[in-house]
């Protein structure tokens, strides 16, 4: 399959995904009165101690997992998926003022993971994804962008999403993702208006 044909594919399962959180945060959330409509997901978002809602990247990979295995089923992809993907390469990361250094270092690096990998029928690898929620510092970003600028031959992905945003949202956001390689697709998605706000 050519990649521009992976590409499609794997874009289509993000849209299902950012479209099926967007629903489970409308209606189904731990404490609030269940909504008589046909979910998307099962995935429920808990609260903590007091009533605030939980929000975490967990959510957003699960639900990519649900959407994953149902369009595979749908478009018989014969594709298949892996957590937590130990990188090809091994890493030193050195934090200097701020930025992430990578160095990649076989005798004396480790290899660092990646949330998410596909796989073809051969179980080769033809896509990494990290997924984020909210917007955490810098760093966070960096590392990530480093794994996935760095491993060969793969269709990279970057999908986040916040609660809601404004202008300085934007702004920090795109601080944060200036750094990163031209070739590493990025999806930044807003539960408050359901739209995609940055990529």
């Amino acid at each position: 399959m050519k990649q521009e044909e992976i590409k499609s594919h794997i874009q289509t399962i993000i849209q299902y995904t950012f479209e099926a959180l967007k629903d489970a945060y409308d209606h189904q959330k731990e404490g609030y009165d269940r909504k008589p409509v046909k979910p998307l997901t099962r995935i429920v978002f808990p609260k903590y101690s007091g009533d605030e809602t939980r929000l975490s990247e967990q959510e957003l990979r699960f639900i990519f997992a649900e959407e994953f295995n149902k369009y595979c089923a749908c478009y018989h992809l014969e594709w298949y998926y892996s957590v937590e993907t130990p990188t090809v390469y091994k890493y030193k990361f050195s934090d200097k003022g701020n930025k992430i250094e990578p160095m990649r270092d076989d005798k004396n690096g480790q290899s660092a993971m990646v949330d998410l990998a596909i796989h073809d029928a051969d179980f080769n690898r033809i896509a990494l994804i990290e997924f984020k929620a909210l917007n955490p510092d810098k760093l966070c970003f960096l590392k990530d962008f480093v794994k996935l600028e760095n491993e060969p031959d793969v269709l990279t992905y970057f999908l986040m999403y916040v609660k809601s945003y404004d202008n300085g949202t934007i702004k920090s956001l795109k601080s944060k993702v200036d750094s990163k390689d031209a070739f590493i697709n990025f999806y930044c998605y807003d539960l408050t208006t359901g739209k995609i706000i940055l990529e």
